[in-house]
């Protein structure tokens, strides 16, 4: 009897042992093969927009955080000629990539890097935000219906030329836009740029008031 105990327990162990084995290799196997799908998936844009999501220079802009629903219409664009492009990559993703392209970039969580911007362009930016912008790119451009894009600290220059692109006609208008940018001139689109770059990415804390 207490052989076959002893014997039994060994096998309990072994098979407990193999088992662990088995988690880690195959856990960290899974862990590295997302990774690498990662990896592959942002091949073709890392180089720009590196895997986080990150514009690696002026005038790039930062995809993390954007809706996936705003992202998939935006590469769609690209890839159908509808929105015009000098990056021959943005022709050429594959369909079948489109869906988990857009999913990666709107889950990334990165930090922003700040632009630099101007205090008084900034000022009147905010200004005319509240007047003209606010409806639609809620939360000081941290937040947005699922057509309007995150604005806030996102790269300035980017900014500032897709903004007069719209007012010279190279981009659509999208629903209400055109009625919100009428009147405004080339100074007040640049100053609403303004605003929106120097936008913390995320809402400061609140202070606690003292009781």
């Amino acid at each position: 009897m207490g052989k076959h105990s002893s014997a039994a327990a060994v096998r309990k162990s072994l098979a407990g042992t193999c088992l662990l084995t088995a988690v880690l290799l195959f856990g960290s196997t899974a862990g590295r093969a997302q990774e690498t799908t990662s990896t592959n998936l942002t091949s073709n844009c890392s180089e720009c927009h590196g895997s986080d999501g990150l514009g690696f220079k002026p005038g790039i802009p930062h995809l993390n955080g954007q809706s996936e629903f705003l992202l998939t219409n935006m590469i769609n664009a690209f890839r159908e000629g509808k929105r015009s492009t000098k990056v021959k990559d943005h022709r050429d993703i594959a369909a079948a990539a489109v869906a988990p392209l857009s999913r990666h970039y709107a889950q990334q969580k990165a930090q922003r890097p700040k632009s630099t911007t101007s205090p008084e362009l900034v000022a009147s930016g905010e200004a005319l935000y509240l007047k003209r912008c606010a409806e639609c790119h809620l939360d000081n451009g941290r937040d947005s219906d699922k057509e309007a894009p995150l604005t806030a600290a996102q790269d300035l220059k980017y900014l500032i030329a897709q903004t007069l692109a719209y007012s010279a006609g190279e981009r659509k208008f999208p629903y209400l836009m055109d009625e919100a940018y009428r009147g405004l001139s080339e100074v007040d689109l640049t100053a609403i740029a303004h605003f929106f770059a120097a936008e913390d990415q995320e809402a400061p804390p609140r202070k606690r008031r003292r009781r």
